[in-house]
C-alpha cells in the first residue's frame, strides 16, 4: 500500500491547528492578560475549543473510510485553511494589530512569525489537498 503524502500534510496542518493556538494563546500575554476583558477571554476560549474540535473532525474525515473521499478530504483541508487564512485580511481591519504594544514578535525577513506560521499551515493544507487529489487519480488509473 502506497503512502498518501497529501493526507499526511493535511493531518500535519490539522494537528498544528489543534495545538499551536493553545501554545500561543493560553498564557498571560493573551487569554489571561490583564488587558483582556472577560468577554474577550470568553471568545478566546471559544476559539481554542473550536480549533481543537474542528481539527479532530478533520483527522476523522481524512482517515475514515468514505464513499465520497473527495468531499471528506476537501472539508478536512479547509478546516486549517479556515482558521489560519483569516489572519491576513484581519490585518486590514482598522484597530487590529498582529502584536500588542510591548510584545514585539520575532520576525523572519521582516515578517512576523505568526503570519509566517499561518501562511505555512495554509499552504501545507492546500498542497496536501492537491497531492491527495493527484494520488487518488493515479490509484484510479491503475485500477
Amino acid at each position: 500500500m502506497r503512502v498518501n503524502f497529501g493526507r499526511m500534510l493535511i493531518s500535519l496542518a490539522a494537528i498544528i491547528t489543534a495545538v499551536v493556538p493553545f501554545l500561543a494563546d493560553w498564557n498571560d500575554s493573551h487569554l489571561f492578560s490583564k488587558q483582556w476583558s472577560p468577554h474577550a477571554r470568553f471568545h478566546g476560549v471559544v476559539s481554542l475549543g473550536m480549533t481543537s474540535l474542528l481539527s479532530s473532525v478533520a483527522l476523522w474525515l481524512l482517515w475514515r473510510r468514505s464513499p465520497d473521499q473527495d468531499a471528506a478530504v476537501t472539508v478536512a483541508a479547509m478546516i486549517p485553511i479556515a482558521y489560519w487564512g483569516p489572519f491576513f485580511p484581519a490585518t486590514l481591519v482598522r484597530g487590529t494589530a498582529i502584536e500588542d504594544p510591548g510584545h514585539r514578535l520575532v520576525r523572519i525577513a521582516g515578517v512576523p512569525t505568526n503570519l509566517l506560521g499561518a501562511g505555512a499551515t495554509v499552504i501545507t493544507a492546500g498542497l496536501g489537498w492537491f497531492i491527495d487529489r493527484r494520488w487518488r487519480a493515479g490509484i484510479a488509473r491503475t485500477d
